[in-house]
């Protein structure tokens, strides 16, 4: 007999087995358990769920001697664990009830209804040590065990006569305590193992539509304007996938596609048109299903077309389309893939945009620092030429002339960088003007390694030369202007150099708090260099009574690649049909 009943309770075993991966099968309750959500709703459900498989236990447990060898303390027990104490509690009393009334009058009726409230007690007890993972394989042993054993100790107490109640016991006792307490394992462990799968395969998705954006990445930095850029990246994802096709489109059109032989169908208007027209919901697609005369039917005889759509910024861009054969199990892994990589690649693309406004408002607030240095220029070279027209009237048309000359080339060069020697070129313009100001009481020296060839802020050392001349003479009207540029360590020093009495504490205190002057010249040209090189990169001014050295660092890493990204960036504004801030 013993034989008899543990076989029973194997087969109890493999039963609720089967009921546990079942239920993980079904989406609510999968949520319900994952996620642990405590409604009403909810709680009743999980409720009823666990008190049907303690009823089903009842139903397939053995009699013996008046009683009922059954693995109804898995359902109970189990639902105290996973769905919390009203789940356990609800399940108990349900089951518990139904033992009671299934034999009512019966020799372990009563007993057995309240081991069953008992068992759900003891699920609820633990529910929360459970669920923080302190529980595991032989803790839940141990607890079925126990309240096992505390089951036959209720039937000791509440079953008469008590000879009977003693013969039963020994009778049943173990093979329910081991068998329950093995079985409560196997149970949970199902239970875990389907969401172990399931996280597992969520990963491999997750890992494989990472490496495809970040094999991409290169690819997405230029939007879905470039056209190879585009064709690459679907030839990553048709490569690094099972999938018969990949489509890249826009709204309107395909922008790439890579596919198996035989599927050229896809670029029809009669297949593209629907699914881009799936798109406006902005929901992912499945198509799986056509009728014999629809478009779509040679397509989906073998194969199903997922559409995933991509967003930046709130708009509708395009989408992402995989084609994939059909399988005999559920497509939704397929969805949720096309669905997260379409996704990620809108994040990018985004991130891409965004990267692309910052530098135009880079460039935006460069250009509008520059506006104001060249009218404060302007008004310092006609006070030039109105001092020279008073005594030499030919001399200042030659200098009109210089002016014109110097400004043309000023307003035709919308560069970001220059050469150091065209900036230092405009810079010699500029003297001209100053020379036939101050005469020979003005002497400028320009040294400059031969070798030097880095680029720099347009515009840039104007002001500082202008600034020396104005304010660096000595005691006696002379003014020696010192320009200097050399490398060491990485860097590039561009100095300006006077002989004046220095700068007023006050100015200097102001200029590097940020704080307005008077001046436009210095403030503007340490803007600037901020902006472009960092907060800590502006102008370093060591000023005593003797003179003034005014200097800036450019790393020589990157002056070089700078004025290349401005240029891809007005590249891409020419490509994209975009316009420069004006």
């Amino acid at each position: 007999m013993p034989d008899t009943m543990f076989f029973s309770l194997l087969l109890n075993i493999g039963l609720l087995v089967l009921i546990a991966t079942l239920l993980t099968k079904i989406p609510i309750v999968r949520s319900m358990l994952l996620y642990d959500k405590n409604s009403v709703g909810c709680t009743v459900t999980l409720s009823a769920i666990f008190g049907l498989v303690s009823i089903i236990s009842t139903y397939t447990g053995v009699r013996e001697q008046g009683a009922i060898v059954n693995t109804r303390v898995i359902g109970v027990l189990a639902a105290g664990l996973l769905g919390g104490p009203w789940v356990g509690m609800g399940a108990a009393l349900i089951g518990g009830l139904h033992r009671y009334f299934f034999d009512i009058g019966g020799f372990t009726a009563l007993s057995c209804a309240l081991s069953t409230l008992m068992e759900g007690l003891a699920g609820c007890i633990f529910s929360r040590r459970f669920k923080m993972g302190k529980i595991r394989g032989t803790g839940i042993f141990l607890i079925t065990a126990i309240v096992e054993m505390g089951q036959m100790a209720i039937i000791l107490l509440i079953s008469r006569p008590f000879q009977a109640a003693m013969q039963l016991v020994r009778v049943i006792a173990f093979p329910m305590i081991i068998m329950n307490a093995l079985g409560m394992i196997v149970f949970l462990g199902t239970f875990n193992m389907v969401f172990m799968e399931e996280d597992s395969q969520f990963a491999e998705k997750m890992r494989l539509a990472l490496g495809i954006v970040e094999k991409s990445l290169p690819h997405l930095r230029k939007g879905l304007y470039s056209k190879a850029d585009v064709e690459a990246a679907a030839e990553i994802i048709y490569r690094s996938t099972s999938c018969a096709a990949i489509l890249i489109t826009d709204t309107q059109k395909i922008l790439a596609m890579k596919s198996d032989a035989g599927l050229c169908a896809l670029k029809g208007d009669s297949i593209l048109a629907p699914i881009l027209a799936s798109l406006h919901d902005r929901k992912p697609t499945i198509f799986d299903h056509a009728e014999k005369e629809d478009p779509f039917y040679p397509i989906l005889k073998n194969h199903m077309i997922v559409a995933a759509p991509m967003i930046e910024m709130d708009h509708l861009i395009g989408s992402l389309t995989m084609v994939v054969k059909k399988h005999w199990h559920s497509s939704q892994s397929d969805l949720s893939f096309a669905s997260e990589l379409a996704r990620l690649f809108s994040t990018q693309l985004e991130l891409s945009y965004l990267e692309y406004q910052k530098k135009l408002r880079r460039k935006a607030e460069f250009k509008a620092l520059q506006s104001q240095v060249n009218p404060h220029f302007l008004y310092n070279a006609l006070n030039t030429i109105s001092y020279v027209s008073r005594e030499n009237t030919d001399r200042a048309r030659e200098l009109l002339r210089s002016l014109s000359t110097y400004y043309r080339q000023t307003l035709e060069n919308d560069q970001y960088m220059l050469n150091l020697h065209t900036e230092l070129y405009h810079i010699s313009s500029y003297l001209d003007l100053e020379k036939a100001r101050f005469e020979e009481k003005l002497c400028v020296e320009i040294d400059v390694e031969e070798d030097l060839n880095c680029m720099v802020p347009a515009f840039i050392l104007q002001p500082l030369v202008e600034n020396a001349i104005r304010y660096g003479a000595d005691q006696i009207g002379n003014r020696l202007v010192s320009i200097h540029a050399h490398t060491g360590s990485g860097w590039v020093e561009i100095a300006v150099s006077d002989h004046g009495t220095g700068f007023p504490q006050e100015v200097l205190t102001r200029l590097y708090a940020g704080e307005r002057y008077g001046g436009v010249g210095l403030e503007n040209v340490h803007k600037r260099l901020m902006s472009i090189y960092g907060q800590d990169k502006g102008l370093h001014i060591q000023s005593s009574e003797n003179g003034s050295k005014v200097f800036f660092l450019i790393p020589e890493a990157i002056s070089e690649s700078r004025y290349i990204d401005e240029l891809a960036v007005t590249t891409w504004q020419k490509n994209n049909g975009m316009e420069e801030p004006s």
